[in-house]
């Protein structure tokens, strides 16, 4: 049987070492708890925030994330791919996503602000209207991908195919084009 919370706070747990109910949290808050490699497969989030959590390698296999906030959270090999699309909406705020995968997700005007991404797979994604503010994209994956309206301003470190690539309204800084051109094979100085 599925467990319910509302409205609850949970902080300072180590659900590496406690076990974590799976179930629906709605309008939740979890704070500096960790749930590295653990299985939050089939559970629910609506309009969760999860402040300065570890949540390291864990499994999201069939999860509902629905207007959640991570907040200074650790994100590492964070396998989003397998979420629930339905309802799907995250924002993401100073966590580090490295190694993280977002294949083929709907993550459209999905906000990333402040947060280290490196070698983050976004494969057939549509991260139309997404805002990556001051992120350093180094290694991430765009391949297929919707960035139509995209604000790449601010990010760094990015390279996009443009014959790869949906990029209609996208906007970058004129001093990080290097990013867009570097598959064309032109040197620029």
């Amino acid at each position: 049987m599925s467990s319910y919370y509302d409205d609850q706070e949970f902080t300072g747990i180590n659900y590496t070492q406690q076990p974590f109910k799976k179930g629906e949290y709605d309008n939740c808050t979890f704070m500096e708890c960790n749930f590295e490699n653990l299985h939050l497969s089939n559970s629910t989030f609506l309009e969760c925030t999860f402040i300065n959590c570890n949540l390291t390698n864990v499994k999201f296999g069939g999860t509902s994330l629905n207007q959640v906030l991570f907040d200074g959270c650790k994100l590492l090999g964070a396998d989003f791919s397998v979420c629930n699309i339905f309802m799907l909406e995250l924002r993401f705020r100073e966590s580090v996503l490295n190694l993280s995968n977002f294949t083929a997700l709907p993550l459209k005007k999905t906000t990333f602000l402040h947060c280290p991404m490196a070698e983050v797979d976004f494969t057939n994604a549509d991260l139309s209207e997404v805002v990556f503010t001051e992120c350093l994209l180094t290694g991430s994956t765009f391949e297929q991908t919707r960035l139509l309206k995209a604000d790449f301003t601010t990010a760094i470190d990015y390279k996009i195919d443009p014959t790869k690539n949906m990029l209609k309204g996208a906007i970058f800084s004129k001093n990080n084009l290097s990013g867009l051109l570097q598959s064309t094979g032109i040197i620029i100085k």
